[in-house]
Order: C-alpha cells, then structure tokens, then sequence
C-alpha cells in the first residue's frame, strides 16, 4: 500500500527510525516542498489504495472540499495535528473515508503556554511592549495570580493539565465541561463560573457543539478585573473581547494565532504567534504518534477517528 506524506517538517518530525519504520510498511512518497495539490498530477492520477499523511503546514491549514475530492482510493486521511477544523472533515465522511488526529501529544506544551499567556497578562507584558520598555511602575502595575480563582472552561486533556498548573501555583480552580468530572477540582455552571474566576481558560475543540456556547452575553458576565484566555479558536467573538479589554470592561486577554504579534492591537492584549504546542518534547512525541497512527492502520485500527 502507497502512503503519500505531505510535509514540510520532514526532519524535524521523523527520526530515521521512525522514517525506517514506515518504508517498511508502506511505499512512501515524501512531497516537502508546498504545491497546490492540483499540480501533482502524479497523485491525482494514482488510483492505489492510499493512506494519506497531512501536515497542514504543507496546505496553509487549508485542506478544502476540492482538496479531498483529488483523492482517489483513499484508505484513511491522517492529520498531523490535534486540531481538525482545518479540514473538511464532513466532506470527507460523505466521500466514506476516515479522518484521524493525533490527541494529547501536546498537552503539556499548550497547558504551560496557556499559563504563559495568562501571566503576561498579569504583568501587563503588552502594554510594556507597547511603551517600547519604558518603565512606568503605576501604568505598568499588574497583579499576582496566587490565590486568585481559575475557571477551565473544558476539562480535556489540555483543560486538566492547565488545572493541575494553576493549582500548583496556589489558585483556587473551578471547571466546566460538559461531560468530564473531576473530584480533583470544583464543578461550576458556566455562567457560575464566568462570574466568578479571576482567570479564563477556554480549551475546548471547537464543533458543531461548541461553536455557540459562548455567546457575548455569556462573555459580558466576566469581571471587569478578570483575564481570558483562549488557546482554542472560533467559539467566542474576538472582537467583543477585544472591545471588553480596551473599554475597561476587562482586564485582558491572551491568545494564539497565525504570524500574531504582540503589538498588533492596543491594550492589554497579548496575541502571541501560534507556537503553544512547539516544544523538543512535544515534537518528539508527534511524530512518534503520526508514525503509530499510520502504522496501525496497516492492521485495520484507525487510531481517533474525528469523523
């Protein structure tokens, strides 16, 4: 069985034994270098079984309808990634082949960076940023977040990892999710806890169930000292946080994205690049994951099917 790679992170994702193991299971063919996948002809005209590797470095973190339609005889779509909602995913159920992701590989990375990103926050690190690094010790005054309250909105692999942190560091820590529990920390309803937690930690997966949990009236229940941050995308409006935080309605707001830059918008925003889930650690154990994942496909297993 042929197994297409579409990767520009060859040598920093597989090791040579990892590589070694997979040409020992398949006919590998490494694409590393993006291209619309219209112009490899050499695919779009191969109707082999396949099994299909997707990095979605290699696409932009765009893989469209159209994408998948190319894809003939596909046994499996296997994505490099935790995150799925750069893929059509619906389509590809419709078309009766399996999308599967890598879950928790990254945990621990996006856990720390979430906290990263909530004691900047803290420390008003954006507006120094801002003000080029000039001391200002009144504008610049920023707050502690020992004995403060945390609210984990999502208690997941990453949501839990984020609890354990901000327990560790001496706060008090509640959660919502809508089926896990945990005795470890204290169950809140959602408007509860956005009433109550000094910090915000949204990490849920972002779906059809998701998308209009956060409504703005939810968001507008939030203290105006309360800091929110988000390392999951699309189930709150930006802008409204955004507002919130420049008009004193909130303390301020932390989060990722593509090429994000910490001066981009005024106020005590911190819009970091998205790099939460880059780590030596994580890496190693991504590509470890993907290769498993591949590999126990051979045997009919198809490791967290998302569709």
């Amino acid at each position: 069985m042929k197994l297409y790679i579409f990767s520009p992170n060859k040598k920093a994702i597989f090791s040579d034994l990892l590589l070694s193991q997979l040409e020992n299971n398949y006919e590998v063919i490494f694409h590393e270098t993006p291209t619309p996948l219209l112009q490899h002809a050499d695919f779009i005209n191969d109707i082999d079984e396949k099994v299909i590797a997707l990095d979605p470095d290699y696409f932009d973190w765009k893989f469209t309808s159209e994408d998948i339609d190319l894809c003939k005889n596909v046994k499996a779509f296997c994505l490099q990634t935790t995150s799925f909602s750069w893929m059509d995913t619906e389509h590809a159920k419709e078309r009766g082949v399996p999308v599967l992701n890598l879950k928790g590989f990254s945990r621990e990375a996006v856990a720390e960076f979430a906290f990263l990103l909530a004691l900047g926050v803290a420390r008003k690190l954006p507006l120094l940023i801002q003000a080029e690094y000039k001391q200002d010790f009144i504008a610049h005054q920023g707050i502690e977040l020992r004995g403060k309250t945390a609210g984990i909105i999502g208690l997941g692999n990453i949501g839990t990892n984020i609890a354990e942190n901000c327990k560790g560091f001496g706060m008090k820590t509640l959660y919502w999710s809508k089926n896990t529990r945990n005795d470890k920390f204290e169950y809140r309803e959602l408007v509860d806890l956005l009433e109550t937690a000094d910090v915000i930690f949204v990490t849920l997966a972002y779906n059809q169930e998701t998308a209009t949990i956060l409504t703005d009236e939810l968001l507008k229940k939030m203290k105006s000292t309360s800091i929110f941050v988000s390392i999951a995308h699309k189930l709150f409006s930006e802008n409204t946080i955004i507002e919130m935080v420049q008009n004193r309605n909130l303390y301020g707001y932390g989060t990722e994205e593509e090429n994000g830059n910490p001066t981009k918008i005024k106020g005590n925003i911190l819009i970091l690049p998205a790099v939460a889930w880059a780590t030596n650690e994580s890496m190693s154990a991504n590509g470890e994951m993907w290769t498993n994942t591949i590999l126990q496909l051979k045997k009919g297993a198809y490791l967290n099917r998302v569709n």
